[in-house]
C-alpha cells in the first residue's frame, strides 16, 4: 500500500529539534522587569497597610497590585515558554539562557499564594515584624526573585560570552533587575534600616534602653552594609554600569523603606536624600576612577568608603536634625565597624594575588 504524505520520520528530519536555546530578548527582558517591578510596588503597598494595621483581607487593593503583577510576568513567561515548546524546544531549553530559573520561580510563588492564604485562615494576619518571617511570605519572595532577576542573569551571561553592553539601553534591564533584588532584600530586612531605626537612636540613653538602642544600632549598620556591599561588587560585574546607577539602587530601595515607615520617620527624610547622594557619589567615583576587577585596591577602597561615608552622614544627620543620643564610642565605632566590614567582603568577592586580577597600577591587594 503506497504512504500519502510524509512519515513521522522524515517530517522530523525536515523539520529538525532547535539545538541549544532560543536568543536572548530584549523585549522579554523588558517585559520580565516591568512585570516585576509593578509587584515590587504592590509589595511596598502591602507592607504600608501592615504598618498602618489597617484592616486586612486577602483580596484587598494591595494583594490585587502584588498578584496582578505576578500575573502578568505569569503569562509573559509562560506564552514563551509553550510557544518555543511548540516549536520542540525542550522544556528546560525552552526560554533564553539565564530563564529557567524564573519559571521555578513562578511555580514556587504559585505554590505559595494560596498556601498564604491558607495560612492566614489559620494563624490569622501578620500585622508586625511577624509579617516578614511568615513562611509563605518567605516562600513568595523567593520565587519573585527569581523570576525578577532574570533580566540580571541574562546579562551576565552575555558579558560572560563576550558580550560588550554598555549603556542604559543594553544594561537598563539589567539595572532594574538589581534594583529588583535590593528592594526586595531591604523589605525583608527593613527592620534593619536605618530609616526604621533612626527614630531609635534619637531616645534617651539610659539604663533601660541602652540594650535595645545597642542592638538596633548594631543590625543596622552590619545588615545595610552587608546588602549594600553585596549589590555593589555584583554590579561590577557589569562595568561599566550606566551613570546614575548606584545613585538609583541606593537611594531608591532608601525611598522605598522610608515611604513604608513615613508616619513613624517623617522627620528623617534627609536620610533618603543623603542615600541618594551618596550613590551619587560612587556613581562619580566609579566612573572618574573606573573602578572594576581589575583594579583591586580602588575596589577595596570604595568597598570600605562607601559604608563608611554612608554611616558618618547618617549619624551626623540625626545629630543635626532631632539628635543623636547613641554614645559616641558606639557611633563612632560602628563607621570603622562597616569600613572593615565592607573591606573584608571585597577579599572574599576578589581575593588578593588570584589570577583573574591582573596587577596594575594600583597591585593585586
Amino acid at each position: 500500500m503506497a504512504t500519502i504524505g510524509p512519515t513521522k520520520t522524515t517530517a522530523s528530519r525536515l523539520n529538525p529539534a532547535p539545538v541549544g536555546y532560543p536568543p536572548f530578548s530584549k523585549r522579554l527582558d523588558a517585559l520580565c522587569i516591568f512585570f516585576s517591578i509593578w509587584l515590587i510596588i504592590g509589595l511596598f503597598i502591602d507592607g504600608l497597610a501592615h504598618k498602618e494595621q489597617r484592616i486586612d483581607t486577602f483580596f484587598s487593593p494591595w494583594h490585587i497590585v502584588l498578584y496582578s503583577g505576578f500575573l502578568g510576568i505569569t503569562c509573559v513567561i509562560g506564552i514563551v515558554q509553550l510557544r518555543n515548546m511548540y516549536r520542540q524546544y525542550p522544556l528546560t531549553k525552552a526560554l533564553p539562557r539565564g530563564y529557567f530559573p524564573a519559571l521555578l520561580g513562578i511555580l514556587l510563588f504559585s505554590f505559595a499564594a494560596p498556601l498564604d492564604f491558607v495560612w492566614h485562615e489559620w494563624f490569622g494576619f501578620e500585622l508586625r515584624l511577624d509579617a516578614l518571617f511568615s513562611p509563605p511570605h518567605l516562600m513568595i519572595i523567593s520565587g519573585a526573585m527569581l523570576f525578577g532577576t532574570a533580566p540580571l542573569r541574562t546579562a551576565w551571561i552575555q558579558t560572560q560570552a563576550g558580550a560588550r553592553l554598555q549603556g542604559w539601553r543594553d544594561l537598563g534591564p539589567m539595572v532594574m533587575s538589581l534594583f529588583f533584588l535590593m528592594a526586595a532584600v531591604s523589605f525583608f530586612t527593613q527592620y534593619a534600616s536605618p530609616i526604621v531605626n533612626a527614630p531609635f537612636l534619637s531616645e534617651p540613653y539610659i539604663e533601660t534602653t541602652m540594650s535595645n538602642i545597642d542592638l538596633r544600632g548594631i543590625s543596622t549598620g552590619i545588615i545595610t552594609t552587608l546588602v549594600l556591599i553585596g549589590v555593589l561588587l555584583l554590579s561590577l560585574r557589569f562595568w561599566p554600569l550606566p551613570f546614575g546607577a548606584m545613585t538609583l539602587l541606593i537611594g531608591g530601595s532608601t525611598g522605598l523603606i522610608w515611604f513604608v515607615h513615613n508616619a513613624s520617620s517623617q522627620a528623617y527624610w534627609p536620610v533618603v536624600i543623603w542615600a541618594a547622594s551618596v550613590g551619587l557619589l560612587a556613581d562619580l567615583a566609579m566612573h572618574g576612577f573606573k573602578i572594576n576587577q581589575q583594579r583591586p585596591l580602588r575596589v577595596r577602597l570604595i568597598c570600605s568608603l562607601l559604608p563608611a561615608g554612608f554611616f558618618l552622614g547618617y549619624y551626623l544627620l540625626i545629630m543635626a536634625s532631632i539628635g543623636l543620643n547613641w554614645i559616641t564610642h558606639m557611633w563612632t565605632g560602628m563607621v570603622f565597624e562597616v569600613a572593615i566590614l565592607g573591606f573584608c567582603l571585597s577579599l572574599i568577592a576578589i581575593p588578593p594575588y588570584s589570577n583573574n586580577s591582573a596587577q596594575l597600577d594600583d597591585g593585586k591587594f
